[in-house]
């Protein structure tokens, strides 16, 4: 399956989440640094709560990532199938493509930009 490109936002998002994964992992350090002695236990015992927040965080950040690109790549898809659907409509009439406009959904969109196409030629002045 062919991965979409994330958009700004998504990518974002992504880098935020390993941002925070890897303060986790220094928080996470500390944590360990101070159950062994290695520093006072209250060090050790803010790094676990900050490791815990941060991987919290992550998984939020990485949540968003996820739901914007899928949501990117709707829209991609949407608007990959109006322009195939406007290419099949394309040789209708015009009554046709008005039925077509007042049902809904994708098909009624390829129509009416269609339509509105074809207004525009009509309506603005040739060029010779």
């Amino acid at each position: 399956m062919r991965r979409h490109p994330l958009s700004d936002a998504a990518r974002e998002y992504r880098s935020a989440m390993w941002l925070l994964a890897a303060v986790a992992v220094v928080a996470y350090a500390a944590g360990y640094a101070g159950v062994r002695g290695a520093v006072p236990r209250l060090v050790g015992l803010v790094g676990l709560g900050v490791g815990v927040a941060t991987t919290v965080l992550a998984f939020f950040f990485g949540l968003r990532a996820h739901r914007r690109a899928l949501t990117d790549q709707e829209i991609s898809s949407d608007r990959t199938m109006i322009v195939l659907l406007a290419a099949q409509l394309g040789n209708k009439d015009d009554e046709t493509l008005a039925s077509i406009s007042r049902r809904g959904g994708p098909a009624a969109d390829a129509a009416a930009l269609i339509l509105k196409g074809r207004r525009e030629r009509r309506d603005s002045p040739r060029r010779s």
